[in-house]
């Protein structure tokens, strides 16, 4: 008998976005997910403060997991708000949202399409699509310890000041239009492929600069000590949404590096754990 081969799933433009990193970045199946991830919470020792933003690291969970989980760790569990993820784009695509839920291997995380319409930057669920690492990383630990929370995913290619700004106004405008109670994450990591040393000096020199919510001092550290730093432009935007909302200082929770995982603190590359409060 001859069987008809099905076709393959087509994917329209508002399909959810498909988890293109787990079993690379973190594991696929969700029972082991969600033991790795409670692991990661249950070795963080820290307090919610429920911060206004909050910087994460975006590298494989095995590196820089244990760092991202001190920043998700000072939000409360019960937060059902919006979660504005902004990303780096290593591809260089300009800044764009989403409106497309995202899947992840514990779930699918609705999108706030309301919130997300009322940013006025692009929509690109093209650009959203493509294998990038500084928001997908974000989606498993707000899939297992927010699970009422939802997402409007920000990916920022001009890393500039001005594109920072650009950013800040965008989301600040769709505050305050839909009133969304938000929480911004900042996905960016610090020095690549230098010694533990000089990459912990370089990114907290840069990050003590923007204690104050200064961003112009912010730029400025980064001019002058040209760290290999990657999403520092997400930070000085959630710097900015957060100025605005009320936070009054950015404060560092811890800093490690990849070395912390491998063994080798050669070439290293670094993680902050950040809170805009």
């Amino acid at each position: 008998m001859i069987h008809k081969i099905s076709a393959e799933p087509q994917v329209s433009e508002k399909s959810a976005r498909l988890p293109t990193l787990a079993g690379i970045f973190y594991p696929s199946e969700a029972e082991e997910l969600k033991n790795t991830l409670a692991a990661l919470f249950d070795g963080t020792v820290t307090a919610v403060s429920n911060p206004k933003g909050i910087l994460v690291p975006h590298a494989g969970f095995i590196y820089s997991g244990p760092c991202a989980a001190v920043s998700y760790a000072r939000i409360s569990p019960d937060f059902d708000g919006t979660f504005v993820i902004i990303g780096t784009s290593h591809k260089g695509f300009s800044n764009s949202v989403s409106d497309i839920d995202w899947e992840t291997p514990l779930g699918t995380i609705a999108a706030d399409k309301e919130f997300v319409q009322a940013i006025p930057l692009p929509i690109d669920n093209a650009a959203a699509r493509e294998q990038e690492n500084s928001i997908e990383t974000q989606m498993p630990f707000i899939a297992f310890r927010f699970p009422r929370a939802k997402i409007a995913a920000v990916l920022m290619g001009n890393q500039s000041q001005e594109g920072a700004e650009t950013v800040a106004r965008a989301v600040l405008s769709a505050v305050e239009k839909t009133k969304r109670n938000i929480i911004v994450v900042a996905s960016g990591d610090g020095s690549h492929y230098v010694p533990a040393k000089t990459a912990e000096r370089d990114d907290l020199t840069c990050l003590a600069a923007l204690k104050n919510l200064d961003v112009n001092a912010f730029y400025d550290a980064l001019y002058a000590i040209q760290p290999s730093m990657c999403g520092y432009g997400c930070l000085a935007a959630t710097a900015e949404i957060g100025k605005t909302l009320g936070a009054k200082e950015a404060r560092v929770l811890t800093y490690t590096t990849s070395g912390d995982a491998s063994g080798d603190y050669r070439a290293v590359v670094g993680y902050a754990a950040l809170e805009v409060i």
